[in-house]
């Protein structure tokens, strides 16, 4: 009778095919994420599904669940999208330095109002999704809404301290208060622009309003 072999199993055979590209998973994810946000931008949350978005993203199903657990969880991941837009817009129109005086401060306003416009502009669905759509779905997006209002506001109130520092605005300034006011004020004008009713002249208008009102009851 023939022994058993005691020779060490064979090592499996490398598969031949390309390596894996190297930061091909991020890209990927960024190409599903960039597909759901048109999607749903388009045509809504709830009537939007997973096939859409792969058809979009010019991917199979399988692989947008291959990185997304579901549509909820891609929400999120858009809605983060929306919300880097949107506070990268506004920090890009701030210079490094802080306004010096009042004039420097409407000066920097005007900036920030002028590019939130253009935005809207270039994607003039992104502010419907977060301002409707996202609001609508369920209490933790909504609490999602409610911190990136407090982190504009926190970013404009850093302005108001160093204006009330620097002596000109009131020393006596509710900076926080006056930042979520601000914000509350910017909201008219994405809706006019959302409308499609934001002419050149109507935007010029509302921004003079909206940065006079600004100054003048805020400075001393």
């Amino acid at each position: 009778m023939e022994s058993a072999s005691t020779s060490p199993p064979a090592t499996p055979r490398a598969r031949r095919g390309r390596p894996p590209e190297k930061g091909l998973a991020e890209r990927r994810r960024r190409q599903i994420v960039d597909a759901a946000c048109v999607i749903f931008t388009e045509r809504g949350y709830e009537a939007a599904n997973i096939s859409d978005v792969a058809k979009h993203a010019k991917v199979g199903q399988g692989t947008v669940y291959r990185y997304f657990d579901s549509k909820r969880e891609l929400l999120d991941h858009v809605l983060d999208h929306c919300v880097e837009r949107l506070i990268t817009t506004v920090r890009a129109a701030a210079t490094r330095e802080k306004p010096r005086d009042a004039e420097e401060f409407a000066t920097q306003l005007r900036a920030i109002a002028r590019r939130l416009f253009t935005l809207i502009d270039e994607e003039p669905d992104l502010l419907k999704l977060v301002l409707v759509e996202a609001a609508a779905i369920d209490a933790e997006l909504k609490a999602r809404l409610l911190g990136l209002e407090a982190t504009l506001s926190a970013l404009m109130a850093s302005y108001l301290e160093h204006g009330v520092r620097s002596g000109w605005l009131r020393p006596n300034l509710d900076t926080a208060a006056v930042a979520h006011g601000l914000n509350a004020l910017v909201v008219p004008g994405f809706l006019l622009a959302m409308r499609g009713e934001a002419t050149e002249e109507k935007r010029v208008r509302y921004i003079d309003t909206l940065v006079g009102f600004a100054v003048h009851g805020v400075g001393k």
